[in-house]
């Protein structure tokens, strides 16, 4: 009886459920296709089937909700079909998410790992469920899952409730949200259910649905709210029944009238205040903050070092940054305040001063990658300096051109620095290079390449420029001529201790004399000739200074003669000092490497000039160069003549040797001789080896034009042929003709740089694209005369900042904002936008000051 009342319910539940199928049948969004109703009867009820670990299975099945025990829901959940079988344990389950998920357990797959732990569970619940039963605290399973920061939405204060209110429901895709039978997927989820219900939300790590009114406000859990919905089968009906709850009616209220109530309107007017006052502060701060950045900035264009010895606060002399802190808050009362009073955010620390350079630094580093992206081609000049701690610090510049609407530019743009104190082989700088090179993405636009100082030794160049050239077969090697052509004299004085000695010893004579005003004006007395101040980067002062000392040697020798005879007249440091000058030239090896180096110098200055003023003409350019190494060697076999000179003008100035044996002497010397040739020979070949290959500068020469375009040099256009890649000959060819025969660009152009920035004046960069490339390659290869016009190149400035910085820390960023001063006031000239971009990257590390706005 009871049986037959319980089966008569079924059967009139079975039919009024075939007619709702048929009402709710649609294909879209779900593309629900038409079934049995005895099927959709069998799945009315869905059965949630995991298989866990042992432990794990018994969390997830206590987590459950006891089911109803009616005789209806026991008929329905008897008649159930389940559809997917597991392949390795043939355990089936009625939903096709079911089955995925049982199968992580067989592939061991774990994605929920406890934060506090490190137990990984394959179900969020049983994470769920482990930390409030192990832990006793309620922990978010994964960054990503947006679904349990959602449920903490209770336990946030009232703007950051409003935040997550303004940001809206998640809805992303879901693709891996399918229903299939058998290898077809017959339900996917579409999109436009979160259009037609605005409360529908999902979570792509859970791969669900959920309620999102009522994960923010609802404390009951419910499917909708707690391991969400996947059963696309019947998702029209479940919405259905979950819009008619108490529960998300409740919830929608309260989302729709959030912020409304007396308490809201009092918690947000007091919010207002609040943050009306952090502002407040936050400007306040922001002002500071850029009274500190005017005052580094100002320290970096003078090329002033920001601290001093002793920098405490009784020192007389805390630096030149807190001192000048301190001059601006004479003017300015707030800044003054705030340095009185201030005790978390001074501004004066060390540390707070290292910040702000490695802010301002990334700013520059930020804008000479922009330049970089936009330019066609870059040439790399490596270079190595001694620092203060006599570590050999190896230095990177990239030179390229700089297009804007008003003109294009030739620029230097220092990178970094890197210690090469423990190996300088050619292997060790190449790697190094072409790891800078890859930073700044610009491998494939490098062109050329030169070395500069002593990174690596003459016989390693041809080493280097080849594993350099197996990354970048286009990357040939020239000579950079704004480090000027007598920088391979370094390396022969850097690799013999003679010679090294020796220019330190008269770069000091330069410098004595300038030091003191009174030793000058006996310079001037006696010699009526300054002495040229000795800089450490540009040899061509060193020869000034070096054929200046040879030709008034004598008259030196009185100078420091009066100052040794009157001590009384003279402080103790200027008497010992002459002394030691005195011994020196007075020593038949001083005056020999005087006028040894004097001969070369007089061969090397030459080459620079009209390497200068022809550096187009690559064929008389070339010429010059064979002849100025051939005359280095063939002093080789005048040394005969050359020491009977020598002897000469040691008779005549009362020069003598200490040693009996004169001819033991003067091996010895033509033994030293025949090495520096040796040297410096060998520096010339290596460095200008491949200068012939540069003829192609020939083609953007302006002051041949008129010749050129009567007669086409086509060989130059096949010097090219290492360039290929970037150029159609045929326009290039066709592009320069049209130049060449314009008396426009005859009348107004006179070097490629005119050239270049008349053709982007005049928007004809499209007109001649390809001889617009040719220009930007040649004002980029570091042989071109622009390279020598500038007052000072990046080389320079690195080797000076380098040799008188006051500290080891913080290195590349210290030198990238003392040696691209020029840069960073260009970037200062926006200030809001300067302040604004170091502000952002400052407050990054500093934190005990709000510098954010609300």
């Amino acid at each position: 009886m009871c049986l037959g009342f319980s089966v008569s319910i079924s059967e009139r539940q079975r039919q009024s459920l075939l007619k709702d199928s048929e009402k709710m049948s649609d294909p879209e969004p779900c593309r629900i296709k038409q079934e049995e109703a005895e099927e959709q009867i069998d799945v009315m009820v869905k059965v949630e089937s995991e298989v866990l670990s042992e432990d794990e299975e018994k969390h997830h099945v206590s987590e459950e909700k006891a089911p109803i025990k009616t005789e209806q829901s026991f008929l329905m959940n008897s008649t159930a079909v389940n559809d997917f079988a597991c392949t390795q344990c043939g355990k089936s389950f009625s939903h096709e998410c079911d089955l995925n998920l049982h199968m992580k357990i067989h592939a061991g797959e774990k994605s929920y790992p406890c934060v506090a732990c490190g137990r990984s569970f394959t179900h969020v619940s049983s994470l769920r469920i482990h930390t409030k039963r192990i832990h006793r605290f309620n922990a978010s399973p994964t960054v990503a899952d947006v679904i349990s920061q959602l449920k903490n939405f209770s336990d946030l204060d009232f703007q950051s409730k409003h935040e997550v209110i303004k940001d809206g429901r998640p809805m992303p895709e879901l693709k891996d949200l399918l229903q299939t039978t058998g290898q077809k997927i017959t339900r996917s989820f579409q999109r436009d259910w979160y259009d037609r219900k605005d409360w529908l939300c999902g979570c792509a790590t859970r791969n669900r649905l959920f309620c999102y009114p009522c994960l923010l406000f609802s404390a009951c859990d419910n499917v909708w709210t707690d391991t969400g919905f996947c059963d696309l089968k019947n998702l029209p009906r479940s919405l259905t029944k979950h819009e008619c709850s108490a529960t998300h009616i409740q919830s929608q209220i309260a989302l729709k009238t959030f912020g409304t109530s007396q308490i809201d309107l009092a918690l947000n007017e007091q919010h207002k205040l609040n943050i009306s006052i952090h502002n407040a502060m936050v400007k306040e701060n922001r002002e500071v903050l850029k009274d500190l950045i005017n005052a580094t900035c100002f320290l970096a264009k003078q090329q002033l070092a920001l601290r001093s010895s002793n920098d405490s606060a009784s020192s007389s002399n805390r630096g030149n940054y807190v001192e000048l802190l301190h001059a601006f808050a004479e003017k300015d009362e707030r800044l003054a305040r705030h340095l009185q009073t201030s005790t978390l955010f001074s501004g004066s620390s060390n540390g707070i001063q290292n910040d702000l350079i490695e802010a301002m630094s990334h700013v520059i580093r930020s804008d000479i990658k922009k330049d970089i992206d936009r330019a066609s081609f870059v040439a790399v000049q490596v270079d190595e300096t001694t620092d203060a701690t006599n570590k050999a610090q190896i230095s990177v510049i990239l030179r390229y051109v700089a297009k804007s609407e008003a003109a294009c530019e030739v620029r230097e743009a220092f990178l970094e620095f890197d210690d090469v104190s423990g190996d300088r082989s050619a292997s060790a700088v190449a790697q190094y290079v072409l790891g800078v090179l890859e930073r700044y993405k610009c491998v494939d636009k490098l062109v050329a390449q030169t070395y500069d100082g002593a990174s690596v030794m003459p016989s390693e160049l041809n080493d280097l420029q080849a594993k350099i050239k197996e990354k970048v077969p286009h990357a040939m090697f020239t000579h950079c001529y704004a480090h000027k052509l007598n920088v391979v004299l370094q390396d022969s004085a850097k690799s013999m201790s003679e010679c090294r000695a020796f220019f330190k010893t008269i770069e000091g004579l330069g410098t004595f004399f300038n030091k003191c005003t009174k030793r000058t004006q006996l310079l001037d007395d006696v010699v009526k000739r300054r002495l040229p101040r000795a800089a450490p980067t540009r040899w061509s002062s060193k020869s000034r200074l070096l054929q200046t000392t040879s030709m008034y040697q004598s008259d030196l020798l009185t100078v420091f003669s009066i100052m040794i005879e009157n001590p009384d007249i003279w402080d103790n440091d200027t008497v010992i000092m002459a002394s030691g000058y005195e011994r020196w030239l007075s020593k038949a090896s001083t005056c020999f490497l005087i006028m040894a180096y004097d001969g070369i110098f007089n061969e090397t200055d030459a080459l620079f000039r009209v390497l200068q003023n022809k550096a187009m003409d690559i064929g008389f350019c070339c010429a010059r160069i064979r002849d100025t190494i051939g005359a280095v060697e063939d002093q080789r076999q005048e040394f005969k003549s050359f020491y009977e000179r020598f002897e000469q003008k040691c008779s005549s100035l009362g020069l003598t040797d200490s040693v009996q044996s004169q001819q033991l002497v003067r091996d010895e010397r033509k033994r030293l001789f025949s090495n520096i040739l040796d040297n410096i020979t060998a520096q010339l070949r290596a460095r200008f080896d491949h200068f012939s290959g540069l003829s192609f500068l020939g083609l953007v020469d302006c002051t041949r034009f008129k010749e050129m375009s009567k007669h086409f040099d086509d060989a130059k256009v096949q010097s090219l042929s290492k360039y290929a890649k970037f150029f159609d000959f045929v326009r290039l060819k066709a592009d320069l003709i049209g130049l060449y025969s314009s008396q426009t660009v005859r009348n107004e152009c006179k070097s490629p740089i005119q050239l270049l920035s008349f053709l982007t004046q005049k928007n004809l960069t499209q007109a001649v694209p390809e001889a617009t490339k040719l220009l930007q390659l040649a004002l980029t290869i570091p042989a071109t005369p622009v390279s020598v016009e500038r007052s000072s190149s990046a080389l320079k400035r690195l080797q000076s900042y380098s040799h008188n910085r006051t500290s080891q820390g913080q290195l590349t960023s210290l030198a990238i904002f003392y040696i691209e001063t020029e840069r960073l006031q260009k970037i200062k000239e926006d200030k809001e936008d300067f302040y604004a971009k170091v502000t952002e990257i400052f407050i990054q590390k500093e934190r005990s000051m709000d510098f954010i706005y609300k």
